[in-house]
């Protein structure tokens, strides 16, 4: 005998471990990103799961349909998670055997538990406890007690299996305190993961408001109708099917946390805006997208750069540049913008559309800021704005330098040479055409020298001050007659060389200096 027992055992547990390693096989096939990710996690995540079977008046009738599969739902569990089963009438309560953390063993004793739980009563007692009476009051106010014992899992399963007609005894009528048990469960289970699942038996349900409104909306209240015993064995070999899935669930639901999006934009002078931005991450939604930015400030439009994504907690964007709407080549201006920036985010994750298959639609939200801000409107940056108009000013500037310098007397020639021959100063004037003085040109000095065969002309070369803003006036020799003269090097006649102010000339043996 207590080797048979053995061999179930073992049997039982391979029939467990096999069923699990096959809903982790299916959930790797259908969410691999995901599962990559958090598939480590999900082996040890654990979950209690309490069963609260309405076992008063004609319940007993469905023992052939629910026994049967709350054993097959049992075996689908993973080692470790925790089982409770709640009987109820006009009382409610756990027996020995009806709890324990999932194991062959335990396994065992559960069935055994469920196969007898319908029972008819064999005592008085028992009968005015359970058979005679459903108080759903009370079964909650015990479901509350049960769920927050100590040393269990923080994601709860709770199956309540009931036609939903309270009808509590004489004594208990009227005393009910449905407020109070909504407030426990909301305090204390406030934090934990918790799925609630009301399996309506055949019936009116006369009171399922009643009880879904004791359950905080977290708790995710599921009402299934069951119309038959055969509907609820169909639903047990669903959810065995997809329990490991509801762990899954509840695993990537729990790590999601709020965003707390906030955003502090500031602008250039030109309008580029640069987006502070501020949020929270959690392990599931790691890096966040600004997909959209916009204005309530009237005139002005905005040219995006968008989106962007970051994985930084606290980040600044460049999100692009706000234009005026009346801007333009030929009208320069500066406008204040007024106003609130609106910036539009979501996640952005490579398994969106894992999540999405999964039940979690990919949030989008939103967060504004005020802004008051001067800004130059036009097609070209300010700093670029500048530099045309400052190099337009140094355009004038040297243009107006160029007209004084061309018209400086500085630059003009007045006739004042000495000419020195064999070292002696032949006459600071000589005659020029039959004159006593030196022939002046337009712009130009002319001298020449008694019993001398050479003529040397000395002009400014001045230049087109819009053009060649930068050059100074230039001096150019020129000598029509004689054989060469020497300036540094020697030069033929009608040769032009520039010379600078003071420069000597020499012609054969004679030396000019200029004066001027």
């Amino acid at each position: 005998m207590k080797k048979s027992l053995i061999i179930i055992t073992l049997l039982l547990s391979a029939t467990v471990m096999l069923a699990q390693q096959q809903s982790l096989n299916a959930l790797k096939a259908d969410y691999p990103q995901l599962m990559q990710k958090f598939g480590k996690e999900l082996e040890g995540q654990r979950a209690d799961y309490i069963f609260a079977i309405d076992v008063s008046g004609t319940m007993n009738k469905y023992q052939e349909t629910v026994v049967p599969a709350l054993g097959e739902f049992f075996k689908s569990l993973q080692s470790g998670d925790y089982v409770s089963i709640i009987k109820f009438g006009g009382e409610a309560t756990n027996e020995v055997g009806s709890a324990g953390k999932i194991g062959p063993e335990t396994i065992t004793n559960l069935i055994n538990y469920a196969g007898h739980i319908y029972d008819k009563p064999t005592t008085e007692y028992e009968r005015e406890k359970y058979f005679r009476y459903t108080d759903l009051e009370n079964m909650l106010r015990y479901l509350a007690t049960d769920m927050k014992q100590i040393d269990r899992s923080q994601l709860k399963f709770v199956f309540i299996i009931t036609d939903f007609l309270h009808d509590p005894s004489l004594s208990r009528k009227g005393q009910e305190d449905w407020d109070g048990v909504a407030k426990r469960f909301a305090t204390e289970q406030a934090g934990n993961d918790v799925f609630v699942f009301a399996l309506q038996l055949p019936g009116s349900g006369r009171d399922l408001e009643k009880v879904r409104n004791v359950f905080p909306k977290a708790f995710n209240f599921n009402h299934v109708p069951i119309t038959s015993g055969s509907a609820l064995s169909d639903w047990f070999t669903q959810r065995k099917n997809a329990i490991l899935l509801d762990k899954f669930y509840a695993l990537i639901k729990h790590k999601i946390q709020p965003v707390e999006f906030a955003i502090d934009p500031s602008f250039d002078i030109d309008g580029h805006l640069e987006l502070g931005i501020s949020w929270k991450s959690n392990p599931v939604y790691d890096k966040l997208r600004v997909d959209a930015v916009n204005t309530s400030a009237k005139g002005f439009e905005f040219k995006s750069d968008l989106p962007k994504s970051t994985a930084e907690e606290d980040d600044v964007l460049d999100a692009g540049k706000f234009y005026h709407q009346k801007a333009s080549l030929v009208n320069p201006s500066f406008k204040k913008i007024k106003g609130d920036i609106t910036a539009i985010a979501s996640y952005d994750v490579p398994y969106e559309a894992e999540l999405s298959k999964l039940g979690f639609e990919a949030p989008k939200f939103q967060a504004s800021a005020p802004v008051n801000r001067l800004l130059f409107c036009y097609p070209l940056p300010l700093w670029l704005c500048c530099l045309i108009i400052a190099l337009i000013i140094l355009y004038i500037v040297l243009v107006i330098r160029a007209f004084m310098k061309n018209g400086s007397d500085f630059y003009r020639i007045n006739g004042k040479f000495e000419v020195m021959f064999n070292g002696e100063a032949v006459s600071e004037r000589k005659k020029a055409q039959g004159l006593n003085k030196v022939d002046f040109g337009r712009g130009a000095s002319f001298l020449s020298v008694p019993d001398a065969n050479w003529h040397i002309s000395i002009e400014v070369k001045r230049y087109n001050p819009f053009l060649f803003f930068l050059k100074h006036p230039r001096y150019i020799v020129t000598m029509d007659r004689g054989s060469s003269f020497k300036i540094g090097v020697k030069y033929g006649p009608h040769q032009h060389p520039s010379i600078a102010r003071y420069t000597h000339i020499s012609v054969g043996d004679y030396r000019v200096r200029w004066m001027n």
